[in-house]
């Protein structure tokens, strides 16, 4: 590890309903993944919350604001666990943001007539969310209509929750979801330069995993289209076999489809996992330049997952793992 590269002493304040949580000692914040709920974990000692274990032994939930010192926060979320260790002295708290009001809300209509950006400025402020989101033209009903169908069913009738319902529109869309503090994003994805990290100067571990049989996966997509009375497939890749059976698409569909599934595939034949000291920028789908491996490594990946860990005794570290740009 190069000496440049040092961890910040910073100490994490928490809020519950606004009101300040004291002896905070560690927080931890997951990004899973896109299309995910960020989940958070808080550490405190017992002694040093007011009430004690008897407060929190009855605590029924609430919404947490968590960050690093006087920064804005990190993390607004709802609590979904309380545990107490009493032979520890310790107690945490743990949730997920604010798309848990959306993932423990079942979908219960149809949306046939509405666009995807419609329906989700809707359910962002039945949820108590503001929406950042972009319009869209199409109504969701149109995909669906048989020249463009993936499935027999309807929409809502394959997707449990709201935030089921919009990550399919968001895929559908090319959007990126996703609630940040108290605002519901459904946007395209934001155009900018990648974030350039050099092993050595700004990485504090770095590891690659590389699946061989992924280097050049073959993917043959087959449909059966009744409305041309017609059978499609399209091969893209050249080793290994797999087959996707997608109902109702065209030539050119098919080929696109093959191509795109073959691109994923590949991308994931390199997974890089690094630690380096915290920030805030980085997220699930960020675009990243890795240099100073001195081999075929470096080159262009997209963020996967992303873990901040900030604690007094640790300081600030981020640790994250990301593919291959497809």
């Amino acid at each position: 590890m190069s000496e440049a590269v040092t961890v910040r002493a910073i100490a994490p304040f928490a809020t519950l309903d606004g009101a300040p949580l004291p002896g905070l000692e560690r927080l931890e914040i997951r990004q899973p993944g896109a299309f995910e709920a960020a989940c958070f974990v808080l550490e405190f000692a017992i002694g040093a919350v007011p009430g004690g274990a008897a407060w929190l032994a009855g605590l029924q939930g609430g919404v947490v604001t968590a960050g690093i010192g006087t920064g804005p926060a990190l993390v607004v979320g709802q609590v979904d666990n309380v545990a107490i260790r009493f032979d520890l002295g310790a107690a945490i708290l743990s949730g997920r943001d604010l798309a848990a009001r959306l993932i423990d809300a079942e979908v219960d209509q149809t949306f046939s007539n509405l666009t995807a950006s419609e329906v989700a400025t809707g359910f962002a402020g039945e949820a108590g969310l503001a929406a950042n989101v972009d319009a869209t033209r199409t109504r969701i009903g149109q995909y669906y209509e048989l020249a463009h169908a993936q499935t027999g069913l309807g929409l809502h009738s394959r997707h449990a929750t709201r935030w089921d319902l919009l990550a399919a529109l968001a895929v559908r869309e090319r959007f990126s979801l996703s609630v940040t503090g108290t605002t519901l994003n459904f946007t395209a994805p934001p155009a900018g330069a990648p974030m350039l990290l050099t092993y050595g100067r700004d990485l504090m571990t770095l590891g690659c995993d590389r699946a061989v049989a992924l280097a050049s996966p073959k993917v043959t997509v087959r449909s059966w289209n009744p409305k041309s009375k017609a059978a499609f497939s399209s091969s893209a890749g050249s080793s290994g076999g797999t087959t996707l059976i997608r109902p109702n698409l065209t030539q050119g569909e098919a080929e696109r489809v093959a191509a795109a599934a073959q691109a994923a595939l590949a991308a994931q034949a390199v997974r890089l996992q690094a630690s380096m000291p915290g920030e805030t920028s980085m997220m699930p789908g960020t675009p990243i330049l890795l240099q100073g491996t001195q081999t075929a490594l470096d080159g262009a990946y997209v963020v996967r997952s992303v873990e901040r860990v900030i604690g007094g005794r640790i300081g600030f570290l981020q640790h994250f793992e990301a593919m291959r740009a497809a």
